[in-house]
């Protein structure tokens, strides 16, 4: 099998070529600044000076694309990054289809987000109402948009596409900053580490692998449509930081908790309904405890903070 992989300098793309060669796949890794690809020492693997606007390099033997190249705005809340936005991750999108299209790729997955669900208290499912009004609103409408022209190009032209809405990623590779590589570089230093607003913030943390695995099965299940990639399960920041205290073996006064503890008001996100992909694709997502502990084995977390920068 071969496999096309955008933004392959990024956190979760690395990680995905990585598992691809492991398995066997040859690989297409495109890239903006192709020296900053990690893997370069597989004869499987073929890297590509590639960013979103450009024609597709020859990849018509290809079984499908993995499209995670994206622009991610400096500031969500700016209305003028709206456009660029839309024209890099919705058009440009479009436009890398169809010339894969044109090309004979026998498959699309897209990675979008899981945060375009509207907030509400029980977890969401595929079908869920989307809305994304409440925070990083360009960025998010226009992975929303993508997804639809994404789908309805796909019908019309007889390439399956798939979509993930992927929750919150994390493990090895990822970026130095966040709330959970914080909480890890602070706690392993002996610092305390402050959880605001009574540890009531929530979010759905998913391990990278799993959202790996995924992606993987539903090119080899040949599974088309939409599919929540999550842990199914919403993570309190209380509970994320106790949980990395304890296996950093930190001592757990170091988490403080500042703010009320009413859980009145919800804060964050809800947890994604993954049973669709449990169901379809065989999905087995970790916990976040599990997910921590096997970040831990593998490096001891000493790579979140030389982790790539996602395109």
């Amino acid at each position: 099998m071969q496999l096309v992989v955008t933004g392959a300098t990024g956190f979760i793309a690395s990680r995905l070529i990585g598992q691809a060669l492991s398995k066997g796949y040859q690989v297409i890794a495109l890239a903006r600044d192709p020296d900053r690809v990690t893997w370069r020492k597989s004869s499987r693997l073929q890297i590509e000076k590639w960013a979103i606007g450009d024609p597709l390099p020859a990849v018509t033997q290809a079984d499908a694309v993995f499209h995670l190249a994206a622009y991610i705005p400096a500031d969500f809340g700016d209305p003028r990054q709206a456009a660029r936005c839309f024209e890099v991750n919705t058009n440009g999108a479009l436009r890398l289809a169809m010339d894969a299209a044109s090309q004979g790729v026998k498959r699309f997955v897209f990675f979008g987000s899981g945060q375009v669900y509207t907030p509400a208290s029980e977890s969401a499912s595929e079908t869920s109402a989307a809305f994304p009004v409440y925070r990083a609103s360009y960025y998010l409408a226009s992975k929303l948009s993508a997804e639809i022209c994404l789908l309805a190009f796909g019908t019309a032209n007889t390439m399956p596409v798939t979509v993930l809405r992927l929750a919150s990623v994390y493990g090895p590779g990822m970026h130095g900053s966040g709330m959970i590589p914080t909480f890890i570089r602070t706690l392993g230093s002996g610092r305390p580490v402050a959880i605001r607003d009574g540890g009531r913030y929530r979010v759905d943390l998913v391990y990278v692998d799993d959202v790996i695995s995924l992606a993987l099965a539903a090119v080899e299940k040949e599974q088309a449509g939409i599919f929540n990639a999550g842990s199914g399960q919403a993570c309190r920041s209380l509970e994320a930081a106790e949980i990395i205290a304890d296996a950093l073996g930190a001592d757990p006064d170091l988490v403080n908790v500042e703010g009320a503890r009413s859980d009145e008001t919800m804060m964050g996100f809800a947890a994604l309904n993954v049973a669709k992909a449990v169901d379809q694709l065989g999905y087995i997502p970790r916990s976040f405890r599990q997910g921590i502990e096997a970040w831990k084995a593998e490096t001891g977390f000493s790579d979140f903070q030389s982790a790539s920068s996602q395109e």
